[in-house]
């Protein structure tokens, strides 16, 4: 299951109401449906900042998991461009979570933008088709989704302090197929439409004597704006195979920080960031880049201590919030 989260309640009491006047909100959009058998649709997880600023946030959506099945999850489009946990699907628990920072903070839609642009994750469902091994009395029932106690936010006021927030919960239901109806892909026409290839990046190189015992790392990162990063490949490529087509280059899957094998770093370390639709962007470090020092850039220095110690919960929203 997902890592243990260290505790963190708010309670508010009645005397509080007036806080929630300028909550924060965290919701699903759309938040009612109706969907055929089969029909594969799409909810998006969206931030209402309600004029505050927020710089990170942890989400944890539960779904019924016998009568709703979670297909895909993206994070094209997100506002969120620094993931400690990238949007996973645990299916066995009917479990949805992701933790991620917004540098400089999300402070709300900016005026004139036509674009609901607060959008943190999106994930995509199916009731099933086939009634084998489901129990009669679960066909056609609504399946409610919420988000549980420890999905949370940090305003960007430099402190880690958690922001006043509520979560709204949805409502999908199972309605029987009438006529000839023809069976709907949301994922699948998301994917057959994104042709564009994710964003720009740069591979650093950097070394510090607490990580892997002082050896060189790559660190990378970059977004996707249509369906999302679906996986990063590296390749260290020695001069003499320069030549070599890039399809032939010895690839393999990793996640940053990434250990370099060739320590004289006298190879050229190329990245390819593969977005959901297949679509690539590679971007490469070559011996002649002068490596930069962790502590000159945060994304660089925050990233392998959050994947090597594995902190969790409020613990990494402080470590965002002090290197932001």
């Amino acid at each position: 299951m997902k890592r243990h989260l260290i505790g963190f309640i708010v309670l508010f009491s009645a005397f509080a109401i007036p806080i929630f006047a300028h909550a924060a909100q965290i919701y699903l959009d759309p938040a009612t449906g109706k969907y055929p058998p089969g029909v594969t649709f799409a909810v998006n997880i969206r931030l209402n900042s309600q004029g505050q600023c927020i710089n990170a946030t942890e989400v944890d959506l539960s779904y019924p998991a016998n009568l709703l099945k979670a297909v895909g999850v993206s994070d094209g489009n997100s506002i969120i461009t620094l993931w400690v946990n990238e949007p996973t699907i645990y299916s066995s628990f009917g479990l949805i979570s992701f933790i991620g920072g917004l540098p400089g903070g999300y402070c709300g839609r900016v005026s004139g933008d036509p674009s609901l642009s607060n959008q943190l994750a999106t994930i995509y469902f199916t009731f099933p088709t086939s009634t084998a091994g489901v129990p009669s009395s679960t066909l056609f029932q609504a399946a409610h989704l919420s988000f549980l106690s420890s999905t949370q936010a940090v305003l960007n006021d430099g402190l880690g302090t958690l922001a006043p927030l509520q979560t709204a919960s949805a409502t999908y239901t199972s309605q029987p197929l009438k006529g000839n109806y023809v069976s709907v892909n949301a994922l699948q026409e998301a994917i057959q439409n994104d042709t564009t290839p994710p964003e720009p990046f740069t591979v650093g190189i950097y070394h510090d004597p607490s990580l892997f015992n002082g050896q060189w790392f790559a660190v990378f990162s970059t977004v996707d704006k249509e369906t999302g990063i679906d996986h990063y490949e590296v390749a260290e490529i020695p001069s003499s195979q320069l030549n070599t087509p890039q399809n032939e280059w010895p690839w393999i899957r990793a996640v940053s920080p990434y250990l370099i094998k060739n320590q004289g770093l006298n190879d050229i370390i190329a990245v390819r960031a593969i977005d959901l639709a297949g679509n690539i962007r590679v971007e490469e470090y070559t011996p002649t880049t002068a490596p930069v020092a962790p502590e000159k850039n945060w994304a660089a220095t925050i990233l392998p201590y959050l994947a090597i110690i594995g902190i969790s919960g409020f613990a990494i929203f402080q470590l965002i919030i002090h290197l932001l």
